[in-house]
């Protein structure tokens, strides 16, 4: 490309050689020279558009902060929170005021981001249920890698897990966190990490591009609840847990922005700051998000800065939407956007183009799936929102931006063209039954499809407004068990499965909490009445009665529900497979399962471990510390916890070398860590037991039964018992 410089440099010496031709001559070269300098003033401002000075090389960074409403952010006009680090790059880049999600949920909303194409058409509808295939639709890391540009990403919560098909759209996915915590309590937000580790892991993998371009996704799971900021955002927003977890992410931006700007990147750097979806903070009695689409659950903030902070200051009005940043990324990269692309380059828009009469569409099919009621749409502009419900909902948001008053029947020419466009939109919900036939055959075949599912398409379900008090009900049993009252929350869920038998979540919870007070058999009813009447989440479902199957000693049911969850699941459903295989003492199978797992980046070191078990087994006891060893290693390295399961078998391994002591104190690290690990307690109790200090193992015993809290816990306790007397 030619440079402005050289011919700035040699201007002098030319116009005095003009000076001195004739008065025609002089005109033509003057000519010539005007006509240059107006190619080289437009080339020089395209490049001043794009990254790096022309190249399109400079870095793209998108920070993605879940579960943050825009009217929560002092740059929208709130008061309550401080969020310095945003509100600077906010100065530095432009801030649009009417940004939408395309669907309240993470997993799909990611998706649209990464795409540009609506839910329907990406083929990810929920946060359960679905996989993203990453080879059917181009992304913008696809898109720019021949461009040479390398693509990461570093996320925060399970539902974004590589598993999802996300990893596949990345050279490099980083989701590594905590998956340690008890499956039978644990929900999807539980298995986190927080920003500060998921930025420390982002600048670790931008700092080490040297000059190369690249495409980075920063994924924050702070806002998302359980709202637990940590100190001092928990102290200072003691009465709002919410936006103290906003302070908290505003501060991990902070360090982000530090690391970019001690690196040189910043100022060169593409910064799309925004969220998958806000939350409803009980505005339209949801407090969370999933189920409605009002205006809280579904405008985010959106920032954009460009490089050298072109178009600082500048704040759009216009609607904008999540699909419309992927068209704003080729934009500036130089690529060309994918025809089934319908969103347009942020850029464009800032600058007037803004498409006439645009609507943006949103849904959620959430209600349907999980709880058996209908699910919505919506189309917002600039001045109207319609919710297509059973009970269709009309709001003039320029004045009534809450959303408090339904104004259909006084606007009814808007609500019928509103109400036309949604419905061409596809809302088609692809029942699992034609998902995957081979699937389907292994459900019906363990009699969980013997009746139509509620999500059927066509069905007259009610409206999720009138559901209200159920979900006011299982924030009630969510309270009751998080102060152990467990009787009580089992009667406040049994009650709401009686009024709405097609409730997934409230199955699942009742599951949950029947099979932490050991009434396993009952837990594993709630469990396939949640199979039987929402089957898409069949696989997840499957996955904890595998679980509990293999805690009960039902090892071949255990096999059998895991192998529902081998598509969806294929690595937890693989693990589970094995273990149940390891328990049966089918030590073969085990180890060709496990084997299966060990390039699996998230399931390697659990499967390690099992195999260094079936080698203790087998007397192979070198080869299994060496096994358990290199599982160390890894783990230290990457600041992991140590999988469960291996402490239990070092303890195990190094008794069985005569190390009375120092297996004592493996077993005891393996319960502090994973207390739910009911053989650890009792290897521990025998080996107090074989050593004369009884009443240690009596306490161990107490312990396992605090922690461990069924039947089958008293059950185990006293076989230990009779056969400790039987053989001493």
């Amino acid at each position: 490309m030619i440079s402005r410089a050289p011919v700035e440099m040699r201007a002098p010496a030319r116009l005095l050689r003009i000076t001195r031709m004739p008065s025609r001559a002089r005109r033509i070269s003057a000519l010539v020279l005007l006509v240059l300098a107006s190619i080289l003033s437009a080339s020089c401002g395209k490049e001043r558009a794009l990254p790096g000075g022309g190249s399109g090389a400079g870095p793209v960074i998108l920070i993605s902060i879940d579960t943050l409403r825009a009217d929560h952010l002092p740059i929208y006009g709130a008061k309550g929170v401080e969020t310095p680090h945003i509100d600077a790059l906010a100065q530095d880049a432009i801030v649009f005021d009417n940004a939408y999600s395309h669907v309240p949920l993470t997993f799909p909303s990611h998706v649209t981001m990464l795409t540009g194409l609506l839910p329907a058409a990406a083929g990810v509808r929920n946060n359960l249920g679905y996989r993203f295939d990453s080879a059917a639709h181009p992304t913008i890391p696809a898109l720019l890698k021949p461009k040479g540009y390398a693509s990461g990403a570093a996320v925060s919560a399970y539902v974004l897990r590589g598993a999802t098909g996300l990893a596949a759209a990345f050279d490099e996915y980083d989701d590594r966190m905590d998956r340690g915590a008890d499956s039978t309590t644990a929900t999807m937000g539980d298995v986190q990490r927080s920003g500060k580790e998921t930025v420390a892991a982002a600048l670790r993998w931008i700092q080490s591009r040297g000059e190369q371009p690249f495409f980075y996704m920063v994924h924050l799971f702070e806002p998302h609840a359980p709202y637990a900021a940590p100190e001092p955002f928990r102290s200072r927003y003691a009465a709002n847990p919410y936006d103290g977890e906003i302070a908290a992410s505003d501060a991990y931006v902070g360090e982000l922005i530090a690391g970019l700007k001690a690196s040189g990147l910043y100022d060169r750097a593409t910064i799309i700051l925004l969220s998958d979806h806000g939350e409803g903070l009980g505005d339209h009695g949801e407090a969370q998000h999933g189920i409605f689409l009002y205006r809280e659950a579904i405008h985010v903030p959106l920032v954009l800065k460009l490089p050298g902070n072109e178009k600082s200051g500048k704040r759009v009005a216009a609607p904008v939407q999540l699909t419309d940043i992927l068209p704003t990324v080729a934009g500036i990269a130089g690529v060309d956007v994918p025809p089934a692309v319908k969103g347009k380059s942020l850029v464009a828009i800032a600058d007037g183009d803004v498409p006439a009469g645009r609507r943006v569409f949103s849904e959620t099919m959430y209600p349907r799936i999980h709880l058996g009621w209908s699910d919505l749409a919506s189309l917002v502009d600039a001045t109207h929102h319609y919710i297509d419900a059973p009970r269709p909902e009309l709001y003039d948001i320029a004045k009534d931006p809450r959303e408090k008053q339904n104004v259909l029947t006084d606007n009814r020419r808007v609500y019928a063209s509103m109400r036309a466009e949604a419905q061409t939109h596809d809302r088609t919900l692809t029942a699992p039954s034609q998902v995957d036939p081979e699937e389907a055959a292994k459900l019906a075949a363990l009699g969980y499809l013997g009746s139509t599912s509620t999500a059927a398409a066509g069905a007259k379900l009610p409206d999720p407004k009138d559901g209200i008090q159920d979900l006011e009900r299982i924030s009630e049993a969510n309270t009751l068990i998080g102060q152990a009252r467990y009787a009580e929350a089992v009667a406040v869920l049994r009650d709401v499965v009686a009024r709405n038998e097609s409730y997934s979540d409230a199955w699942t919870l009742l599951a949950k909490t029947l099979q932490t007070m050991g009434r396993s058999d009952e837990a594993l009813e709630a469990y396939k009445k949640t199979m039987t009447v929402a089957p898409m989440l069949a696989p997840g479902t499957a996955l904890s009665m595998a679980e509990l199957y293999l805690r009960t000693g039902r090892f071949d049911e255990s096999i059998k529900h895991a192998e529902l969850a081998l598509k969806a699941h294929p690595a937890a459903a693989r693990m589970a497979i094995a273990q149940a295989y390891f328990a049966k003492r089918d030590f073969a199978s085990a180890e060709r399962e496990g084997s299966a797992l060990l390039n699996d980046e998230e399931k390697r070191n659990d499967a390690a471990v099992l195999i260094a078990q079936v080698r203790i087994a087998a007397r192979r006891i070198p080869e299994a510390l060496q096994l358990l060893d290199e599982v160390e290693r890894r783990t230290s390295a990457s600041g992991e916890k140590v999988p469960p399961n291996f402490w239990f078998a070092r303890a195990d391994a190094v008794a069985r070398l005569n190390r009375v002591q120092d297996a004592e104190q493996a077993f005891a690290q393996e319960i502090r860590l994973y207390p739910k690990n009911r053989e650890a307690y009792v290897r521990l109790a025998v080996l107090q037991t074989l050593t004369g200090r009884e009443t240690d193992a009596n306490r161990t015993f107490d312990l396992m039964l605090r922690a461990n809290p069924e039947p089958s816990s008293r059950a185990l306790i006293d076989e230990t018992r009779r056969t400790l007397r039987r053989n001493g």
